[in-house]
């Protein structure tokens, strides 16, 4: 015998409850440093042809250079990489340059 259950109320938006359980998971930050790094060509469209971010890992993002000649354009851009990054929440303490 099957039991209807109905519950008072209003339904919760699974939206909602996947960010409740990412955050209870602990992943929650990975996923956001993830989708950050993506905006990265958005965000900086006249060093994306030359640089791109590798990864974040404790407050260090690493930026990949292709050709060494680019990295003081790349260094150029530091603080405003760093100043863009804190406002979309993911806290950047420093940029590694990282060439190719």
């Amino acid at each position: 015998m099957t039991e209807n259950r109905f519950f008072s109320g209003k339904p919760t938006p699974i939206g909602e409850i996947l960010a409740e359980y990412l955050k209870k998971a602990g992943i929650a930050p990975q996923i956001s440093a993830y989708s950050s790094l993506r905006h990265f060509g958005e965000w900086f469209p006249e060093i994306a042809a030359v640089a791109a971010p590798v990864r974040f890992s404790h407050g260090t993002l690493y930026l990949r250079v292709e050709d060494p000649l680019y990295t003081a354009q790349v260094k150029a851009r530091v603080s405003a990489i760093r100043e863009k990054f804190r406002e979309a929440g993911l806290a950047v303490e420093r940029v590694k340059i990282q060439c190719q």
